[in-house]
């Protein structure tokens, strides 16, 4: 330790060089974290927040909510089921509303609920009163800056007016903002209802007795999904976290090569050093141990700056850009990247093992 920490105070230099780069690419990758979780939080998260288990939906839909559709009366039977502890009805569109006063137009998420059930927001701005009033609509907070209490929306196409009662926060869908509204007013201005004799709904949410156990309906034109899979079909979702999670596996990968090189390459360096040393009695335990502290101090540095850096830049993030990063997932990352960095610096130890004292102070083979 005390042969490590003098070689890093002696050449400063290069030491602050490998320890700016491993910076740098700490705080990327936490960086591309925090926009990954951001995203698929942006992208979901009316969804993630509802802590529903299943999803009933249209067997022909192939688990798309987009394509199914079936009659709201199947919520009946699905409640019977032994399985199922309570059910509500989802009708979910993606649908332009437009402001009564100036006609702007909003691409929305429309969920559609019955009043009063499990699946109603919580109101964080506006009244508490549920949906009951037929023509209120509960909007995501995020539109706070276009809307307030009490604007009236109209649907594109029949000119339904419904009135806004309130705002929930963080009610997103496929990255547009959720409205909520009745279920009778969803089926009154959704094109796909039209022509429909009997009222639809696209989905029912479903509380399992034990959700452990995989809900199983008796309906065969129904088939069920779990919550995972309900947040897989969402345009999007999937290949974003699957782009954004393989760019910081890379980085991770990167920066462990970059400090296993830089220490090889340093360890090449000293050989002729670590052949006096041994040469002198110095413990090939003691040589190793130097150099895991260099690692070990190097990569503790580099990863708290980086959780520090992050930790700032976060709180400076424009509202535009989602952006999300639990201490959890934090510890995890650097828990991976010390982890790398010392596999990594397995390399250079081996090479100090393998030093022989003679050879080393003739300049032999290396």
């Amino acid at each position: 330790m005390f042969l490590g920490l003098r070689e890093l105070l002696y050449s400063k230099l290069r030491y602050i060089l490998v320890t700016g780069i491993m910076i740098l690419i700490v705080l990327l990758s936490l960086f591309l974290s925090g926009l990954a979780n951001g995203l698929a939080y942006d992208n979901a998260s009316s969804v993630a927040n509802n802590d529903v288990p299943y999803y009933a939906l249209a067997k022909d839909a192939q688990g798309k909510v987009e394509r199914s559709l079936f009659p709201e009366s199947d919520l009946a039977a699905i409640k019977e089921d032994k399985n199922v502890k309570d059910a509500a009805v989802l009708g979910q569109s993606m649908q332009t509303l437009k402001r009564a006063d100036d006609g702007k137009k909003f691409s929305m998420a429309i969920f559609a609920i019955t009043p009063g059930s499990f699946l109603e927001p919580k109101v964080t701005t506006g009244s508490q009163m549920s949906l009951t009033n037929q023509d209120g609509v509960i909007l995501d907070a995020s539109l706070k800056g276009d809307f307030k209490v009490g604007d009236v929306l109209e649907d594109d196409i029949l000119n339904k007016q419904m009135t806004v009662i309130g705002f929930a926060k963080d009610q997103k869908y496929s990255h547009a903002p959720v409205v909520y509204m009745n279920m009778a007013v969803w089926q009154a201005i959704n094109p796909m209802l039209y022509h429909q004799k009997i009222p639809q709904t696209s989905t029912v949410a479903i509380l399992a007795n034990n959700p452990d156990n995989t809900v199983k309906l008796s309906n065969k034109d129904l088939t069920v999904i779990s919550h995972k899979d309900f947040l897989g079909q969402i345009p999007g979702y999937s290949a974003e976290q699957m782009t954004l999670n393989m760019m910081i596996f890379f980085l991770i990968v990167i920066g462990g090569f970059i400090l296993t090189a830089f220490f090889y390459v340093m360890t090449l360096q000293k050989t002729g050093q670590f052949g006096v040393l041994k040469a002198l009695g110095t413990k090939t335990s003691y040589l190793v141990a130097s150099v895991v502290s260099q690692v070990v101090l190097i990569s503790v540095i580099s990863i708290g700056i980086s959780i520090a850096a992050t930790a700032g830049l976060s709180t400076i993030m424009p509202d535009a850009m989602p952006f999300r990063l639990t201490g959890m997932t934090m510890a995890l990352y650097s828990v991976l990247f010390f982890a790398v960095a010392v596999i990594g610096s397995l390399l250079s130890l081996i090479k100090i093992a393998k030093v022989d004292a003679l050879d080393a102070i003739r300049g032999g083979d290396q």
